[in-house]
């Protein structure tokens, strides 16, 4: 009798041991995925948004100061509409950059404290897979984050390098003539 209860204890064990290996390498595997979009993310922040938006400001200034016609071109009209566009984006790109960098930090705090309670048996055992699935979903909200926060930067770019010299000299231009 002693036999058989001595090896349903250890048979228990055993399994509860394998679950908790694979779930530590699954959050060890959340922790990683975070680690790597964390690390992207820092090489395409905009560290100069602050110096572009207030320059696309003061542009878009002088343009409404120094700028009266009775007609415009339709030209000139779609790059100045698409000029202010842009000028538009970059306030949502500073509030997702302060999101992301906020969702990164709790998130890594999260994982953290999730792997320590797997490793030492700590809360509900059998929620456990339960709060990975819920990080796991947490992860991949924070990846479809970044590729808002790529798209938006991308095109903010584009429209910036194609833009902001044509509307630059055309400002320079109106100056000069008044």
């Amino acid at each position: 009798m002693f036999k058989v209860f001595f090896l349903t204890v250890l048979l228990l064990c055993s399994c509860s041991d394998i679950e908790k290996e694979a779930q530590l390498s699954k959050i060890k595997t959340l922790q990683t995925n975070l680690s790597k979009h964390k690390q992207s993310f820092e090489v395409m922040k905009i560290d100069t948004l602050f110096v572009m938006k207030q320059r696309s400001s003061d542009l878009e200034r002088k343009l409404k100061q120094n700028y009266k016609s009775d007609s415009v071109d339709l030209n000139l009209g779609r790059r100045i509409d698409a000029y202010k566009r842009m000028r538009r984006m970059f306030g949502p790109l500073g509030t997702l950059a302060a999101k992301l960098n906020n969702a990164f930090n709790e998130e890594t705090l999260h994982l953290q404290h999730l792997y320590h309670d797997v490793d030492n048996g700590f809360g509900s055992r059998d929620k456990y897979d339960e709060y990975i699935r819920l990080e796991t979903k947490k992860c991949r909200q924070i990846t479809i984050l970044i590729e808002d926060y790529l798209r938006i930067k991308t095109e903010a770019f584009e429209i910036y390098a194609k833009e902001h010299r044509f509307v630059a000299d055309f400002v320079q231009q109106i100056m000069k003539i008044e």
